[in-house]
């Protein structure tokens, strides 16, 4: 099990690593202080409200900072007396705070953490991850901890994960999928999406599913025509992408309410028992997909497991996974250029494709690629 002092020194060298331009006010606080705001938020994660476990954030910066002006987006609301940062006062605060658009402030002066307000937000993280266009700047990159879930902690700088602490295991975060990877390679090849709105489709209906907690998986695929007999599609629904029917390939001129739009419907369509198929150009070919298995030949297919850090993990097995998951690894050995994206119910995403014979697979693919 992993220590939350383990934890804070791997946050501490994964946002050195970031490459990010931070402001002092922008960074995490001395590991001390951090470790102990750890515990805290690890013990008051396992407390339920009315039945339910709460998810919120926490931030560390002065709240009379004048690095807040400019960021019209978001303000500070202060309380009148600082309150203890404690288990207690936690689980009374945390169920009127949404991770989305707000944090609780933590005090960045004294040796032991109090609670002193909210940074609340005009946008949402939805927004932001999706890269819907406002006016103006967004919530400030500053550092913070998301309490996920029971025994999950987040460490982010703004909404981009950095290392998360889970059920007392670190999960690093992938964020080159759709960028500088082999899926990456896939997607893009015959497809006229610009590289923009292909991030940005995928960064908004990996967020919904997560936010959904179902799982789901979607297949990517090539002509159509060439693995239909490997799939059925239950539920036939062809949908251009960004609604495009007019025979305009300009996909750069749409308005990206559009896109939001069928990201969202894709999302939801993956809650669905089976899978959502789409073609390059993301146009949506239907739902409640069945990989048709006898017709693979390869009862077990070459799997090469990639970690966040580009080295093999040689101890996965695919005997290892569920029936989701192993369509996805046999549909994509079986159609060349093909990738599946695959969310777990535990909150984990794989993204993978055929490469040299093998189906390459990577691991905790971050729901924030941009």
């Amino acid at each position: 099990m992993i220590s939350p002092e383990t934890f804070v020194n791997e946050i501490y060298l994964l946002a050195e690593q970031s490459g990010s331009c931070l402001e002092p006010e922008q960074k995490f606080p001395e590991p001390a202080f951090l470790t102990e705001v750890c515990r805290q938020l690890l013990y008051a994660s396992t407390m339920r409200e009315e039945g339910r476990y709460s998810t919120f954030r926490v931030c560390f910066i002065r709240p009379d900072s004048a690095f807040l002006i400019p960021y019209i987006y978001s303000h500070a609301v202060l309380l009148d007396e600082p309150v203890p940062f404690n288990m207690k006062e936690i689980h009374r605060l945390a169920p009127a705070i949404s991770p989305d658009i707000s944090y609780l402030i933590l005090n960045m002066v004294d040796t032991r953490p109090c609670i002193t307000g909210l940074i609340v937000g005009h946008t949402t993280w939805n927004q932001t991850s999706s890269g819907e266009t406002t006016d103006g700047v967004r919530m400030p990159i500053i550092a913070n901890l998301l309490v996920s879930g029971p025994g999950e902690l987040v460490a982010c700088l703004g909404e981009s994960p950095l290392v998360s602490l889970k059920w007392g295991n670190l999960v690093h975060f992938r964020k080159n999928t759709f960028t500088s990877t082999l899926v990456a390679q896939a997607l893009k090849e015959g497809s006229c999406v610009s590289d923009s709105n292909r991030s940005a489709f995928f960064s908004r209906v990996l967020v919904n599913m997560m936010r959904m907690g179902n799982g789901g998986h979607l297949f990517i695929i090539p002509e159509e025509s060439e693995c239909r007999k490997h799939f059925r599609i239950k539920y036939r629904l062809p949908v251009h992408f960004m609604f495009r029917g007019d025979g305009n390939d300009d996909l750069l001129i749409k308005p990206e309410k559009d896109l939001i739009s069928f990201a969202d419907m894709v999302s939801k369509l993956t809650a669905v028992d089976g899978g959502v198929v789409l073609n390059k150009n993301l146009d949506l070919l239907g739902f409640g997909v069945e990989t048709l298995m006898d017709s693979i030949d390869k009862p077990e297919p070459d799997l090469c497991f990639i970690n966040y850090d580009g080295m093999t993990d040689t101890s996965k097995r695919y005997s290892d996974y569920g029936m989701r998951h192993r369509s996805c690894f046999k549909l994509c050995s079986a159609v060349e250029g093909a990738v599946a994206l695959i969310a777990s119910h535990d909150g984990f995403i794989k993204a993978c494709t055929q490469h040299d014979g093998k189906v390459v697979v990577y691991d905790n693919v971050s729901v924030y690629n941009r």
